[in-house]
């Protein structure tokens, strides 16, 4: 599933760059967080439409290694599995956001993405997004 970088993913990439900044140490862990609805794409994660069904949390993302080209892509290298949600969800899933901490409001969002299809499970399911499914580019 294609994807695009929020407004502070890009500048990352840019302040990385140009040698500016870097507000992390390498290497880090990112985590996938499902939502209900998309957002805008400079959203804070207070603002993030995330699911809240009970048995759902974010989920760290094991990469495989970016692409010498351009555009770099980057894919995960592991399947991401959320779940089992313990009750029926209410909303379905409708886009992905890739964000700095595991839980909480105190991280960053750095990449956005819209699910190839809805996803509602219920009660006992899991949801799960394939190896090489998950697509991260540099543009």
């Amino acid at each position: 599933m294609a994807g695009n970088p929020t407004s502070y993913g890009a500048k990352l990439g840019v302040d990385y760059q140009t040698g500016k900044a870097i507000d992390h140490s390498a290497p880090r862990t990112t985590y996938l967080a499902l939502c209900t609805a998309d957002f805008a794409n400079n959203a804070l994660l207070t603002a993030l439409p995330e699911v809240s069904t009970a048995g759902y949390a974010r989920q760290p993302v094991t990469w495989g290694d970016s692409t010498d080209a351009y555009p770099s892509v980057a894919k995960n290298a592991a399947v991401i599995t959320f779940g089992p949600v313990t009750v029926d969800m209410a909303s379905p899933a409708t886009h992905a956001a890739l964000v700095t901490v595991g839980t909480g409001t105190a991280g960053k969002i750095i990449y956005k993405w819209e699910l190839d299809a809805a996803q509602q499970p219920v009660a006992g399911q899991a949801l799960q997004i394939a190896i090489n499914k998950l697509t991260i580019t540099s543009s």
